[in-house]
């Protein structure tokens, strides 16, 4: 059943970062803080969806992803996700399921990684018309790196490649840095923002920046 005159719909929170930026961490420390109900639905969640053999780095195929890793003169090391036609009608279907959560009622707050523009430009035709709080999550380039090592399940350089991607078109209505702060102050900050920004303004930025 879509939203009514008396079910009005979901608004929602996108949290947008690299990998091991502690966006999963904040969502989780969100809802259990917020007043109201918030339904966690994170890119994990449709990522580890996928077959399992394309989870692995070295079976992958190609339809799904490809990837490589760089390492600059500086010796820093760049590993980027190239998505293949089936990951991209994955993370098509993953905006569908979140906007029946909101068509139904149910606010949601997703994590999310935007590997490419065109994952961008799907949700901003997706979600045109809801109320989208579009939030910036960063990390140190020396703590996200401890963290990938210290996950142990990260190839290097992960978390300093999807960081660029994932930032690289986006604007924010606020930005949260997880690098030295802990997480349910974290999750307070976010809370206390989103109640002060009643008119988010990003996304429909995004959409005329975009679209129009």
């Amino acid at each position: 059943m879509a939203a009514t005159a008396e079910t009005e719909p979901g608004k929602l929170i996108i949290l947008n970062g690299g990998s091991s930026a502690g966006k999963t961490s904040l969502a989780l420390a969100f809802q259990d803080l917020a007043d109201e109900c918030w339904m966690h639905l994170g890119i994990d969640l449709f990522w580890m969806a996928q077959p399992p053999e394309q989870l692995d780095l070295a079976r992958v195929r190609p339809e799904y992803y490809t990837w490589d890793s760089v390492v600059d003169d500086d010796g820093l090391e760049w590993f980027t996700v190239h998505p293949g036609p089936l990951l991209d009608r994955a993370m098509y279907a993953r905006y569908h399921a979140i906007r029946t959560y909101l068509d139904n009622g149910m606010n949601v707050i997703a994590d999310d990684v935007i590997w490419k523009r065109e994952w961008l430009i799907d949700a901003l035709q997706i979600f045109q018309g809801y109320a989208v709080w579009m939030v910036g999550v960063h990390v140190s380039d020396e703590e996200g790196a401890r963290r990938e090592q210290e996950r142990g399940n990260r190839y290097p350089g992960w978390n300093r490649g999807s960081a660029r991607a994932a930032h690289a078109d986006a604007e924010y209505d606020f930005e949260l840095d997880t690098t030295a702060t802990p997480v349910p102050a974290l999750a307070r900050q976010l809370y206390q923002r989103y109640q002060s920004c009643r008119e988010p303004t990003a996304f429909n930025r995004l959409h005329k920046r975009f679209l129009s």
